[in-house]
């Protein structure tokens, strides 16, 4: 793993935004180590809470402009020293306290043998961003579990349609305010099983 790729990047699209990483994400946390043979003063009060603090990547890789998306992905999959011929995965992570999606692309090089992570934010009540499947067809099914779970519509997809859940289905599974919805299907079969357990004389199905 490099983190020069996500410089690199940077240089050719300025307005992205890497992740926080490594010595970058640990300089606040770190001490000082010069005052090691002094014995240390007994606190005279717990120490107050910190704020909790965002995460730390491990894998290189940066926010990008949802409006720029395919033009970074063409680069990447394109221009050296980037590579990155295939797309392993699509998903998002729902930020509600944001109002945000987060889309998220892995990419990986199977010349070079590095990876990259990409995330573009969305607006969680109009969450659309174009496909990528003109660049990597494999992220086809990747988009669709992504709509399905999360709601998010890939302009451009070829096959826009639920890949795991019934088309009938309400709401997106993963969304943090989601709240499960019986189809009306399932409650339809499960009168009709229920009159036919009560036609045999068993009684109601508990």
């Amino acid at each position: 793993m490099s983190w020069d790729l996500v410089e690199q990047l940077q240089q050719r699209f300025p307005e992205i935004e890497a992740f926080p990483h490594g010595a970058e994400a640990e300089h606040d946390e770190a001490s000082p180590r010069g005052a090691s043979h002094e014995a240390p003063a007994a606190p005279a009060r717990p120490a107050p809470k910190h704020e909790a603090k965002g995460p730390t990547f491990h894998v290189p890789g940066a926010y990008v402009p949802a409006a720029r998306l395919l033009e970074i992905c063409y680069a990447l999959r394109d221009e050296a020293p980037f590579q990155m011929d295939y797309c392993s995965f699509v998903t998002a992570v729902d930020r509600p306290e944001q109002g945000q999606l987060e889309v998220a692309y892995h990419l990986f090089s199977t010349d070079a043998h590095h990876e990259l992570l990409l995330k573009a934010r969305v607006p969680r009540d109009n969450p659309r961003i174009a496909s990528v499947t003109s660049i990597w067809s494999g992220a086809n099914w990747h988009e669709r579990e992504t709509f399905d779970l999360f709601g998010v519509v890939f302009d451009g997809h070829p096959d826009p349609r639920r890949i795991m859940m019934t088309d009938d289905w309400q709401g997106h599974p993963l969304r943090k305010d989601y709240v499960y919805q019986e189809p009306r299907w399932l409650v339809d079969l499960a009168t009709q099983r229920q009159r036919e357990i009560e036609g045999l004389g068993l009684g109601e199905r508990v």
